[in-house]
């Protein structure tokens, strides 16, 4: 199903991304439209079917009796408009009325209009007879799509057929406004609202077996109304869905409209409001899909909602539906391995806002509420603040006892430490050696494997080896992950013009297993890798002697070949690449000149690449990545304002693609020059590179949270990584175990933490 989803923002900001990993920084959209794209094309189809199987046709027409649809009939042709106007008061029963053809047209002519009403289609051959009946019956659209055919290519002209089918859509919608080939009426509670039966049958399941089995309500007495159940709102819901394929008003709506499809089986409507579910939550919404899907049985919509909640937990715990949530969902949400807390005392302070606003729990419930926080993954200074943070809230006495059962020995042991299902991998980059004598690159794949916090601020990352790269070290490479899979292309080996790689591997984290795939049409270093549908695009960067290149090649994935694809409109390297909505997105890097750029181009693979509107600076060695429909930048170097050379670029921005417009955001604390970036947990995390003014290595993480919209230091990397790529995936639980000791994979220089 194609779906297009539009969020209309409200309020003084503008709404943010809110995907699957991501948090609002605006307000939620006050209206949203939901359009299925291709409903007319699945609403006719129906259509078709059940006029070849003889169901709820009304007329007969031409010498062989063809049956069909007056109302389709009608939305193409004015003679069959004038048809249904003449028994407009004798609403159909009995068998389909005969219809005569007009004059001068023939069965073949007539047939090719049948199928120009159902599917949309412009026939070919026999132009005249096609040409009589199209006049002959009022088909103005065949007409006209036909001459436009015949000014262009013959083949290939005119409008494309689900062009056709939203119109002849759009045309039932305005006879049914206007009471034309309505059926019958249905009763909603005190309202009785005419409809076509065709309608709702071709939207709706539960409709198409009540108005098609042999039974009462299939031949029921269309001037007497039939009770149905639904509520007048419904019911112009369902005819609405119907006629436009779309939803639209504000998220209320969006949730009954879900729960009127599944009560009426309307399953396209269903699609497209669980895509919304699946695939736009917010801190907002999230709470709600994950109440629907629990009393609806959707358990992959709950698993989707429930992660969201999780990795977005802060942002949640701020909104005014988290103090309406159920006691047992509450507890279920606290004691989930997969809380994205930075300290556990957030998770404190989140069953106290629950508790102060729920005032009336019982001793027992709030016990089992508080009994939910693992006091013993929290530090010294945190104990402290427990007694200001449950004032009034709590009795001290429960706390103390909670507190001392979780720090007894026999209570260590269960103590998990909370992680998200995903993780961040770092794989590949540069480093000084210890003695700061030369630089070494890494052959290694780290995976954070949780985050601590200590006294103070001060926030370590538990990092563990996740396996080497197949063919020793690389960096200044690119990677791209498709199913939770890993591909590594191209990069160096060592600071050499000749040793640009142009060899690929496939890695299968789950199996702990590499592939070495066929390698790039050339070497590429200082290059981006996008994964867009079934390939994966390496766009520019550095081919051995060559400081930029604009060639574009991409991999398929299914027969593991190359193939060189339309150029990038300049010469680039340094660059970064994002996919969205099916294009590739190419910001900044150094042209040919070593000049660095401010510009973004949209590439649509067969198509001309499209200039967009201009980042605020110059960036180079920068990282950009989408969340939620839109793209940040972070990092890199730009050109000094009236000197020669480069310094540090520390703005943060957002690009909307909707609106085509850059927003600055709170600039990067510290450099990061080729640098790593992930987006998990409700995070942008920016990792490692170096500061182009100082020359020094980083092994800082910064993570930007958009709910505060502000930069918090995450930990640092295993080393000091420059020219690292970083990306999310999914790890065997095996090496997550936090009493697994010992590791094959392990290496002499593994930190256990940063």
């Amino acid at each position: 199903m194609q779906l297009a989803l539009q969020c209309v923002p409200t309020g003084d900001g503008q709404r943010c991304a809110t995907g699957k990993m991501w948090v609002s920084e605006g307000p939620v959209p006050a209206q949203w439209h939901l359009q299925d794209k291709a409903h007319a094309k699945h609403f006719l189809a129906t259509a078709e079917q059940l006029r070849a199987a003889g169901h709820l046709v009304d007329v007969a027409v031409g010498p062989e009796g063809d049956v069909a649809h007056a109302a389709v009939l009608a939305s193409i042709s004015s003679f069959f408009v004038r048809f249904l106007e003449g028994r407009s008061r004798e609403l159909c029963q009995g068998p389909p009325a005969r219809v005569p053809l007009p004059a001068g047209v023939t069965l073949r002519g007539w047939r090719a209009v049948l199928a120009f009403a159902y599917g949309g289609t412009v026939p070919h051959g026999r132009e005249k007879d096609v040409e009589e009946a199209a006049r002959a019956l009022g088909v103005a659209r065949l007409v006209g799509a036909r001459a436009l055919r015949l000014r262009s290519d013959p083949q290939e002209g005119g409008p494309e057929p689900l062009e056709e089918q939203w119109k002849t859509l759009r045309a039932m919608e305005q006879l049914h406004a206007r009471g034309l080939g309505c059926d019958l009426r249905l009763q909603a509670e005190n309202e009785v609202i005419p409809v076509q039966r065709l309608a709702l049958s071709c939207s709706c399941d539960f409709f198409r077996a009540l108005f098609t089995c042999p039974m009462r309500e299939a031949t029921h007495d269309p001037a007497a109304p039939l009770a149905t159940g639904l509520s007048p709102a419904e019911l112009r819901l369902l005819l609405s869905f119907a006629y436009t394929g779309a939803v639209a008003g504000p998220w209320s709506a969006v949730l009954e409209a879900a729960e009127t499809s599944l009560r009426y089986q309307a399953w396209g409507l269903l699609t497209l409001c669980l895509d919304v579910f699946t695939r736009d939550l917010s801190p907002e919404t999230g709470l709600d899909v994950l109440a629907f899907a629990l009393a609806y049985g959707l358990a992959q919509v709950g698993r989707v909602a429930e992660d969201y909640i999780l990795a977005t937990f802060p942002s949640v715990v701020a909104t005014p539906a988290f103090l309406d949530l159920p006691a047992q969902l509450l507890i279920r949400l606290l004691r989930s391995d997969g809380l994205n807390v930075l300290y556990e005392l957030e998770t404190l302070e989140a069953a106290s806002r629950w508790l102060t606003a729920n005032g009336d729990v019982e001793e027992d419930l709030a016990r089992e509420v508080l009994s939910s926080v693992r006091f013993a993954l929290m530090s010294g200074l945190e104990l402290k603040k427990v007694p200001s943070v449950t004032a009034g809230v709590a009795d001290p006495k429960i706390l103390h006892e909670l507190i001392i059962a979780s720090l007894a020995p026999m209570a260590q042991l269960p103590c998990r430490v909370r992680s998200l299902q995903e993780v961040v991998v770092v794989c590949g980059g540069d480093k000084v050696t210890a003695n700061l004598a030369a630089r070494k690159p890494s052959r290694h794949l780290w995976f954070a494997h949780r985050y601590l916090s200590a006294v103070g601020l001060v926030k370590q990352v538990e990092w563990r080896p996740l396996g080497h790269l197949p063919d020793g070290p690389r960096f200044r490479h690119a990677v791209a992950v498709v199913g939770n899979i890993l591909y590594v292309l191209g990069g160096k080996r060592y600071y050499g013009v000749h040793d640009t790689l142009a060899s690929v591997y496939r890695y299968q984290p789950m199996e702990d297993s590499w592939e070495h795939l066929a390698s790039m049409t050339c070497g590429r270093s200082y290059f981006a890798a996008v994964a867009l549908g079934d390939f994966i695009y390496a766009l520019g960067g550095s081919s051995g002697e060559l400081y930029c290149t604009d060639t574009v090649e991409c991999y398929d994935l299914a027969n593991d070949t190359w193939r060189r694809c339309q150029r990038l409109p300049m010469a680039l390297c340094g660059h970064a690449a994002c996919a969205l909505d099916g294009a590739i997105y190419v910001s900044g890097g150094c042209d040919e000149a070593y000049q660095c750029q401010a510009s973004l181009l949209r590439y649509t693979p067969g198509a001309p690449a499209k200039l967009l509107a201009p980042m605020n600076g110059q960036r180079a060695g920068h990282v950009m990545e989408e969340a939620g429909g839109q793209l940040y930048v972070a990092g890199g170097l730009c050109q000094r304002v009236g000197q020669t050379g480069y310094r540090d670029q520390l703005a943060f921005e957002v690009y909307s693609p909707k609106m085509d417009i850059w927003v600055l955001l709170s600039p990067l604390p510290r450099a990061h020059v080729v640098g790593g970036a992930a987006v998990l947990g409700g995070e942008l995390l920016v990792l490692g590179g170096y500061s182009h003014e100082t020359y020094r290595d980083t092994h800082l993480i910064h993570a930007y949270q958009p709910g505060t919209r502000r930069w918090i230091t995450r930990g640092t990397l295993p080393h000091a990584y420059t020219d690292l790529q970083v990306c999310v995936l999914t790890v065997p639980s095996a090496l997550r175990d936090p009493n697994c000791l010992g590791d094959p994979r392990s290496s002499p220089d593994t930190p256990n933490k940063a």
